[in-house]
């Protein structure tokens, strides 16, 4: 196994260098100049090609990229090119209250999706099934702003139970993590319910139920453990997602996090803001996958690193 995540973990090197490359190479293709953006219209031509050289726009693409690689390899991710902060710092200011609500979004859709697809495939084309589906359907067709600005005008501005807007307290990531989990509940509970019939109705299941096993074994023992690799699957992705697209929800309700300075930064052509953030989703998500992959081995032992 430690040869394996030795493996994992090189290979994600070189999915963060294309990753990052691929990025750098769409922001410096697209129109308009960071440094005019950066001086304003009025600016002159020499304090343009100042500014430019000052950032090193004026080196050719990939020396620009190696540069900047080059910099962050020693822990140097830049200043912001119109505010001035450092992004690393930044960056760690953020980073909690994005954790945070993705964290919160993810054990909402797990502890409700997955129970609830279990039960629906148990009890296929019953009331619970129907219901379950119905629910899923609504959620995942739910515009993520649209439910978070209907959240806050019945569960705050009506009701008053919950703060509208910011962070500081548990309260005030409750309706965002709802808004942000509703799609993730959607997908686990479809997922689950999907994968447990497909188990349900093999030969071992049968088989386990003519020797006289309760339902409660046959569905937690054989039935639940071998459905779960998609499920984990499904869990990992969206955990990934959550962390690095959260921007709308983040906006909706004013957190101050990854997802906001991410699509600030690409308004304004932000390129140190915008790697720095590319570079920690890329290693994130590279990570989540890791851990899901070191899990099947837990939850399916016929599963072989080396394979």
């Amino acid at each position: 196994m430690f040869k394996y995540v030795i493996k994992r973990l090189l290979l994600l090197i070189f999915v963060v260098i294309g990753i990052t490359l691929f990025i750098y190479l769409i922001l410096s293709a697209a129109p308009g100049d960071p440094a005019q953006l950066i001086l304003g219209m009025d600016a002159t031509a020499e304090d343009i090609a100042a500014l430019r050289a000052q950032l090193g726009l004026d080196k050719p693409v990939l020396i620009q990229y190696i540069n900047y690689i080059g910099k962050v390899l020693k822990g140097d991710f830049g200043t912001s090119w119109l505010s001035g902060y450092n992004v690393y710092q930044e960056f760690l200011r953020r980073l909690p209250n994005t954790i945070a609500l993705g964290t919160l979004a993810m054990m909402f859709a797990v502890l409700l999706g997955i129970p609830l697809g279990i039960v629906a495939a148990i009890r296929q084309n019953s009331i619970v099934d129907y219901l379950s589906l119905a629910l899923a359907v609504i959620l995942f067709s739910l515009p993520a702003f649209w439910f978070g600005l209907i959240s806050q005008l019945f569960f705050c501005l009506r009701l008053g139970w919950l703060p509208a807007s910011g962070v500081g307290t548990f309260k005030h990531f409750i309706l965002p993590a709802l808004t942000l989990g509703a799609n993730v509940l959607a997908s686990q509970l479809r997922m689950t319910r999907t994968s447990m019939l497909d188990v349900i109705k093999q030969d071992y299941i049968r088989t386990a139920r003519a020797k006289g096993a309760s339902e409660r074994r046959v569905v937690l023992k054989h039935a639940l453990r071998n459905s779960m690799l998609p499920v984990v699957t499904q869990v990992g992705i969206s955990y990934a997602s959550c962390m690095g697209g959260s921007v709308v929800t983040e906006s909706v309700f004013s957190i101050p996090g990854i997802g906001s300075l991410l699509i600030n930064a690409v308004k304004s052509r932000d390129i140190p803001v915008v790697m720095g953030t590319i570079i920690f989703v890329a290693v994130f998500v590279g990570i989540i996958n890791l851990l899901v992959d070191l899990l099947y081995a837990y939850i399916d032992p016929r599963v072989k690193f080396a394979e």
